[in-house]
């Protein structure tokens, strides 16, 4: 016997109501990162200028906080170079979709405020130019209250965005998510610590006080600490590893992109608020090849943070000064004793 189905057709009114339904449940089945606003502060930087260009592609509104005037910056290239300035840098990311550009400084209360205005989450990757070793060498050249001194940008810096969240006009009560790129830094007497603040002024130190105004905060933030950063894309390729609550790797090179993967991951991954996340690249079987994977498995941070490292900081910088005088003092007597010893000879 042969059965014939018969199509059921339903009225044009609930086809219009079925079709309405599927819609809204196509936009509520969307990913939870498309309907975010993110701010980005320190955005013509090596790791924010990558972090920009991942939020622009995966369609989150993202707002900038820039100091450079691009009105008159005539850039025509695809993507910016290693030799590119700031400004054309920012004009690149201006014309990027779902990029905004604010005006203003992290150093500057209004600036900040304005920004972080609406937005679910902030990516703090701000970090000082690199000073003139002379200045840094020489304490009293070197001026704490310029805007870009490692204490303005990693400490006075983050104090603006915690009370710029604070003082948002938020009525469901929920803060944004601040992410925060610094470093290893909790070993002031390790020799990058010592050297990165005898040359940096003290730019390791004022890291570590920034992460612990965020740990003091009450709000909720993740700080990432990678390894010896560059822009190695073969990099890229190696395997991935991180550590929760700040716990000590084996320092290892990571490239750029892969900290702006990360810092994008981030923002689905609930569970990675409040913590502390060390991340450096491993062999192949040790690692994952990307960080969801790992994040998941994330933990608060729950061990002891010091309050403030900031004197024992400067107690290393001080100690490589020292060892730097000593040294370069036994290099000079060598040198004059070899040309002492060369002039007798010559003078027989």
């Amino acid at each position: 016997m042969m059965r014939y189905s018969k199509t059921l057709e339903l009225p044009s009114s609930l086809r219009l109501l079925t079709v309405a339904i599927l819609a809204v449940l196509s936009l509520l089945l969307m990913s939870p990162t498309n309907a975010l606003q993110v701010a980005v502060i320190g955005t013509t930087g090596n790791i924010a200028r990558e972090t920009v260009e991942l939020l622009s592609k995966s369609g989150i509104q993202t707002r900038c906080l820039l100091r450079h005037d691009i009105n008159s910056v005539d850039f025509t290239l695809k993507s910016p170079t290693s030799n590119s300035s700031s400004k054309e840098v920012a004009a690149y990311l201006n014309d990027l979709p779902n990029v905004e550009m604010i005006m203003g400084d992290i150093t500057d209360k209004q600036s900040v405020n304005d920004l972080v205005q609406g937005c679910d989450a902030i990516m703090a990757l701000q970090g000082p130019p690199k000073p003139n070793p002379i200045t840094t060498l020489i304490p009293f050249l070197s001026d704490p209250s310029s805007k870009t001194h490692p204490y303005m940008i990693s400490y006075i810096g983050i104090k603006n965005i915690i009370e710029a969240i604070n003082a948002m006009n938020d009525t469901s009560g929920v803060k944004p998510h601040i992410i925060r790129v610094t470093g290893k830094g909790e070993d002031p007497f390790s020799i990058f610590s010592i050297l990165i603040n005898m040359l940096g002024n003290m730019a390791k130190g004022w890291n570590y006080e920034g992460e612990t105004l965020l740990r003091k905060s009450g709000l909720d933030y993740t700080i990432i600490r990678p390894g010896l950063l560059n822009g190695d894309y073969q990099e890229q390729k190696k395997a991935r590893m991180l550590k929760d609550n700040g716990i000590s790797m084996k320092v290892s090179p990571v490239s750029y992109i892969q900290i702006a993967e990360l810092c994008v991951d981030c923002l689905k991954y609930d569970n990675v608020r409040k913590s502390t996340l060390t991340v450096m690249n491993v062999d192949e079987f040790e690692g994952e090849n990307e960080y969801g994977v790992l994040l998941k498995d994330v933990q608060s941070d729950s061990r002891y943070f010091p309050e403030s490292l900031i004197s024992e900081h400067r107690s290393g910088a001080r100690l490589g000064g020292i060892v730097a005088f000593v040294l370069s003092g036994g290099f000079l007597k060598g040198i004059s004793s070899f040309l002492g010893t060369f002039y007798m000879m010559m003078s027989r």
